[in-house]
């Protein structure tokens, strides 16, 4: 269904009276779906919001983490112009947002999230009436502990609660669900020869029945009949696709490609189908489309009545956290380019799972998608560093799911991450022990890493963070020392050693790596209070 078709359907949608919810299921990849042709489990509550409504079968993320993406969502911008490229990094204020666009226009907003991924103090949270996001305190070792997330019933309830506390005014709602997302709660058949696939689906059989619950409230109330329903992904799961378990370091279809089903209000003729190729980018223009709102200047996106005509998508983890390259990808219909040191295309009609780079034989087709891209990327400016929340707090909670906080220092063009991918199995691997608390073990594998490169500054510094943790705070010292001396813009270990003395009340030492860090990441919040602290004990006579 082309996008000429699609523009019927919108003429006949509510204006601006129209309720709006929007459901973000995290993590979830489109073909884990039985409505994307997923056989292994079935999946009918999530497949039952496409009755009366559309299936997008070719929507993509632009950046496969879950602050970014959201960002991208609600911002209409891509990733590298907002600046949001990282978990952990803040909104700009001047950020227009879905839901302050909504919110002007008269609408009662309000969010209900299930991980401290979205917590407010990440900033998304502006044009919403209600920010319900039950997060903060210290981080605890229990990865599901409301400090970092909340099931999903608890999630819903919370929203068919002020659902049903706003009756028959306009509203916006987002839901945001978690449970999706590693550590599964729910575990695969002992001696399974998948278990991460198996714990995957155990979960997503679970969300499916939540949904079923979610969306048989919505009938009950009212709110199916009238509203506009959007239920959608911001990433996907690699589950061991091209060597990669989780998301983030790759870009490709396992993680990028996800689902987007639209329910429309009743009486709105609508195609059951659609294959354009759009991004998440482009929702927030749609729903605004549907209401006759008009978009702001600073959305970037374009409505699903038009056809987008080429997808951009990236990930700079690996650039970010270990100095190797960036990955960026542009897509226009079947055929997406990687833009790498080794550079990939494929034919995604023919090869889905992209397991067969095609480049050599299509050398003009790749030299075409690189200079788009290229053209591309002059036509969008970048936006500003932003600014991070490098806490303690806040490092702790994003290794209990698997994320690094922190920059490995000053950004360059570096090794292909194909090339590194052992490297970073490793490192993943001790990631999860050190926040597992098994510090023997991730102490280990750090050193497993920095036998294959011992350049691996994040490698070192994150050593030092196990043996702080194991008890042995002069090993850690070394290790952050020599990743300091290595790289005097290595933020990261300025701070643990500042924070190091801190804690051992050497507020001279403390202000003299704080002023480091400082240097490092002078917009950086959390360093500068840590100074203050330093600085206020210095000044005691």
């Amino acid at each position: 269904m082309r996008a000429c078709a699609i523009a019927v359907l919108f003429c006949a949608v509510c204006a601006a009276q129209t309720p709006v919810i929007v459901i973000s299921i995290d993590t979830l990849r489109a073909d884990h779906l039985s409505a994307y042709a997923y056989r292994r489990i079935a999946t009918p509550n999530i497949d039952a919001f496409a009755q009366g409504g559309t299936l997008f079968t070719g929507v993509e993320t632009q950046i496969p983490l879950t602050l970014p993406s959201h960002t991208t969502l609600f911002t209409s911008t891509y990733p590298f112009e907002s600046g949001i490229e990282e978990n952990g990094e803040i909104v700009p204020s001047s950020a227009v947002t879905l839901a302050s666009i909504l919110k002007a226009s008269g609408y009662q907003t309000a969010a209900f999230i299930g991980s401290n991924m979205l917590d407010r103090r990440y900033g998304l949270d502006r044009g919403f009436d209600e920010y319900d996001a039950p997060f903060g305190g210290a981080a605890s070792a229990n990865p599901y502990s409301s400090r970092v997330r909340r099931d999903g019933a608890l999630v819903l309830r919370g929203a068919a609660a002020w659902l049903a506390s706003h009756k028959d005014q306009p509203v916006f709602l987002f839901v945001h669900l978690f449970d999706l997302h590693t550590p599964y709660r729910l575990k695969p058949r002992q001696g399974s020869n998948e278990p991460e696939t198996e714990g995957y689906d155990a979960q997503l059989a679970y969300v499916d029945q939540l949904m079923g619950r979610f969306r048989q409230t919505l009938e009950a109330t009212g709110w199916w009949r009238k509203a506009l329903v959007i239920l959608l992904a911001d990433h996907g799961e690699s589950l061991g696709d091209h060597g990669e378990m989780s998301h983030g370091y790759f870009i490709y279809e396992s993680t990028l490609h996800v689902p987007l089903i639209v329910h429309w209000p009743e009486s709105v003729p609508h195609p059951a189908r659609s294959s354009t190729p759009a991004g998440l980018i482009d929702v927030a223009p749609t729903i605004l489309d549907a209401l006759h709102i008009a978009a702001p200047a600073s959305f970037h996106g374009v409505s699903l009545l038009k056809d987008p005509g080429e997808i951009y998508s990236e990930s700079v983890f690996a650039r970010d956290s270990f100095h190797w390259a960036a990955l960026r990808s542009l897509r226009k219909g079947d055929w997406k380019y990687i833009d790498a040191p080794r550079p990939e295309l494929y034919d995604l009609a023919k090869d889905p799972r992209e397991q067969t780079n095609v480049i050599r034989a299509n050398p003009a087709q790749a030299a075409a998608l690189r200079s788009d891209l290229q053209r591309f990327l002059a036509r969008h400016a970048r936006g500003p560093e932003p600014a991070r929340d490098t806490s303690a707090q806040t490092r702790a909670e994003l290794g209990s799911l698997g994320y690094i906080s922190g920059s490995a220092g000053a950004r360059g063009t570096g090794p292909d991450p194909k090339d590194r991918l052992a490297e970073f199995q490793t490192f993943d691997k001790g990631l999860d022990a050190l926040y597992s608390e098994r510090f023997d073990a991730a102490i280990r594998l750090f050193r497993q890493v920095l036998a294959m490169d011992k350049d691996n500054l994040q490698a070192r510094g994150t050593l030092g963070d196990a043996f702080e943790r194991a008890g042995k705070p002069e090993d850690a010292v070394r290790e952050w020392s020599a990743a300091l001396a290595a790289d005097p813009k290595y933020a990261a270990a300025a701070q643990a050693l500042g924070e190091h003395y801190l804690a051992a009340h050497d507020w001279e030492k403390a202000r003299k790596y704080l002023a480091e860090a400082l240097a490092a990441a002078p917009g950086d919040a959390t360093i500068r209070a840590l100074m203050a602290v330093a600085e206020r004990n210095l000044a005691k006579p």
